[in-house]
C-alpha cells in the first residue's frame, strides 16, 4: 500500500466489514442457501425448475458478469460500484418478497434475477474494498472470522424461520420470512457507507482497452489458470448437493419444518468450517487440505443415494452430519479460494485479478445449480420403480467430481500459497 494505515481505522474497517456481511449474507440466505426460498415458489406454484434456478441465479450471475463490472470498476471506484449493487439488489429482493402481490412465481424469478445480476457488481467492489485494509498475514484468520460471524447470523434465522412457520407454513408466513430478509439486507448497504477510505489502486490504465489487455495477461498466467479451473471442478463437486438434497427430502415427502432443519444444520458446518480453517491450513499444505475438503461431500452422497423413502428422525440426523461436512468442506475452501485470489492481485488491476478468479467461482457454483434446476424439471428424475433416480445419478455424478478434484488439487493448488498464510 503506498501510505501507512492507522490501526485504529483497520479496526473500524474490520468490525464495519463484518457487520456489513452479517447483514449481506443473512439477508441473501433466505433466498440462496436455505429451503425458504425453495417453498416460497413451490407455494406459488413453481415448478421444480423455477424453484432451483431462483438458488442458482446468484452465483451463476455473480460468475458471468463480474468481469463486466470490474471493468467499471475503474470509472465509478469499487466502493461507489459495490453499494450501487447494494442498493439495486435490495429492491429486487424486496419485489421478490412481494410476489404473492406483483404476479406470482415468475414475480420471484424475475426479482431474485435482478438482485443476482446487480449483484456482481458488489461481488467485483467488495474483495479490493478488502484487500484495501487487510495484510497478507490477516486473510484467512479474517475472513474465517468474518464469515464464521454471518454465517452464525445466518444460521440463528433459518433456525427461527424453520420454528416461525412450522410443519404446514402459509404462503403469508413464507413471505413474512422473506420480506424480512430483505429488510436485513439492506444493513450490508448501510455499513459499507460507514467503512474508512483506504488507498488503492483502480485505475484501469487508459480505459476498457488497458483493462482487456490486462485481463488476457492474466489469464496467461498458468498459476492463475490452474487455480481457476480447479474452483470449476471443486464446486460441481459439492455446491448444488444442498439444493438437490432438499428436493430429493420434498419429493420423499419429508415434512417442510423437517426440510428447513436440515438445511439449517448445513450452516452449523459451514461456521466449524470458517471457524476452524485458519488452523487447518497453518498444520498442512494448502493441496493436502484441499483435496481433504474435497472428499468432504462424500458422506452425503452416499447416504441420499441409497435412501429411497421418507426418512425417520434417526436417519434425518445423520443426513444433516452429512451435509454439515459438505458445507464445512464449501467453507473452509472458500476462505482459502479468496486469500489465494488475493494474492494473485496484480498491482495495476487488483480488481480484474479477483473478478478473473471469481467468475470461474460463481460461474461453476451457479451453474451446477442451474443443470440441476433444467433435469429437476424433467421426468428424469422420477425413473421406473426398481431403477436407479435421476437423483441417484447425480449423487453418484457429485462423487465422481469430488474425487477427481480431491486427486488434482496437489496439482493444481499454488503451493506458494502456505507461505502467504
Amino acid at each position: 500500500m503506498s501510505e501507512p494505515i492507522k490501526d485504529n481505522s483497520v479496526k473500524r474497517a474490520k468490525l464495519l466489514t463484518t457487520l456489513s456481511s452479517c447483514c449481506g449474507v443473512t439477508g441473501e440466505t433466505a433466498l440462496t442457501d436455505s429451503a425458504i426460498i425453495l417453498l416460497f415458489a413451490s407455494s406459488l406454484g413453481a415448478s421444480n425448475t423455477g424453484a432451483l434456478f431462483s438458488t442458482s441465479a446468484l452465483p451463476l450471475f455473480n460468475g458471468l458478469a463480474v468481469i463486466p463490472m470490474a471493468l467499471i470498476a475503474p470509472f465509478l471506484g469499487v466502493r461507489r460500484l459495490a453499494l450501487t449493487a447494494c442498493l439495486i439488489s435490495a429492491t429486487g429482493y424486496i419485489i421478490a418478497g412481494c410476489a404473492p402481490w406483483l404476479g406470482g412465481a415468475s414475480t420471484i424469478i424475475w426479482g431474485v434475477t435482478c438482485a443476482a445480476l446487480v449483484q456482481s457488481g458488489f461481488v467485483a467492489g467488495w474483495f479490493p474494498l478488502l484487500n484495501s485494509f487487510l495484510k497478507a498475514q490477516d486473510r484467512i484468520p479474517f475472513l474465517g472470522r468474518m464469515r464464521f460471524s454471518h454465517q452464525l447470523c445466518a444460521t440463528l434465522f433459518v433456525l427461527a424461520s424453520g420454528w416461525f412457520m412450522g410443519a404446514a407454513p402459509s404462503v403469508g408466513r413464507i413471505q413474512a420470512v422473506v420480506l424480512t430478509s430483505a429488510v436485513i439486507f439492506c444493513g450490508r448497504l448501510a455499513f459499507i457507507l460507514a467503512v474508512p477510505n483506504f488507498p488503492m489502486d483502480s485505475s484501469g490504465g487508459n480505459g476498457p482497452a488497458s483493462s482487456l489487455q490486462c485481463l488476457r495477461g492474466i489469464a496467461a498466467n498458468s498459476e492463475i489458470r490452474r487455480f481457476a479451473l480447479f474452483q470449476c471442478l471443486f464446486n460441481l463437486g459439492s455446491y448444488a448437493i444442498i439444493p438437490v438434497s432438499i428436493m430429493h427430502l420434498k419429493r420423499l415427502c419429508l415434512p417442510d419444518d423437517r426440510i428447513v432443519y436440515v438445511s439449517g444444520a448445513s450452516f452449523i458446518g459451514m461456521m466449524l468450517g470458517y471457524w476452524f480453517v485458519h488452523n487447518l491450513v497453518k498444520k498442512s499444505s494448502p493441496g493436502k487440505i484441499t483435496a481433504l475438503f474435497a472428499l468432504g461431500s462424500l458422506p452425503a452422497t452416499v447416504l441420499f443415494f441409497l435412501i429411497d423413502r421418507t426418512p425417520g428422525p434417526v436417519l434425518c440426523v445423520f443426513l444433516s452430519l452429512s451435509l454439515m461436512c459438505v458445507s464445512f468442506a464449501v467453507a473452509a475452501f472458500s476462505v482459502v479460494s479468496s486469500a489465494l485470489m488475493m494474492q494473485f492481485s496484480q498491482d495495476k488491476n487488483p480488481a480484474m485479478t479477483m473478478a478473473f478468479c471469481n467468475a470461474f467461482y460463481y460461474s461453476s457454483a451457479g451453474g451446477s445449480r442451474l443443470l440441476v434446476s433444467w433435469l429437476a424439471g424433467t421426468a428424469w428424475l422420477a425413473s421406473p420403480h426398481g431403477l436407479p433416480t435421476g437423483f441417484s445419478w447425480l449423487y453418484l455424478g457429485f462423487a465422481a467430481f469430488a474425487a477427481l478434484s480431491a486427486f488434482l488439487a496437489l496439482r493444481m493448488i499454488p503451493h506458494s500459497a502456505k507461505e502467504e498464510k
